[in-house]
């Protein structure tokens, strides 16, 4: 019977500190620390992605100017950018005042051949 009264006096405790204040805060902070880092985690496997990516597809696009290489470089910086630019450019083929021709071919061609958007 002792044992019953201890056991339950010690997890009234816990509920009590737990609901504080202050272990409330430390919780929530805690929460935040780790989805920011795993936000960055994958974040960064997103940019090892899209850098490959990039690379392999500058040295494969034809004569470009300095405006399209910006360009390009600021289309794959991120994946939000880069589906933008699949959606409007090669499925709904809008025409593209920066990549046309056959490197707009070229680049619609391996973001689908690489499956880089997918999920």
């Amino acid at each position: 019977m002792l044992r019953f009264v201890v056991v339950t006096f010690e997890i009234l405790a816990l509920i009590m500190i737990l609901r504080s204040a202050f272990v409330q805060f430390w919780l929530s902070d805690v929460q935040s620390t780790t989805s920011e880092w795993m936000h960055g985690i994958s974040t960064t496997i997103d940019n090892q992605q899209l850098a490959k990516f990039r690379n392999e597809i500058s040295e494969n696009v034809e004569n470009l100017s300095e405006p399209q290489e910006k360009y390009l470089l600021r289309i794959t910086s991120t994946k939000n950018e880069l589906n933008n630019f699949n959606l409007h450019y090669c499925q709904a083929r809008d025409k593209n005042p920066f990549i046309y021709g056959s490197n707009l071919q070229y680049v619609c061609g391996e973001i689908s051949r690489k499956g880089i958007l997918k999920v």
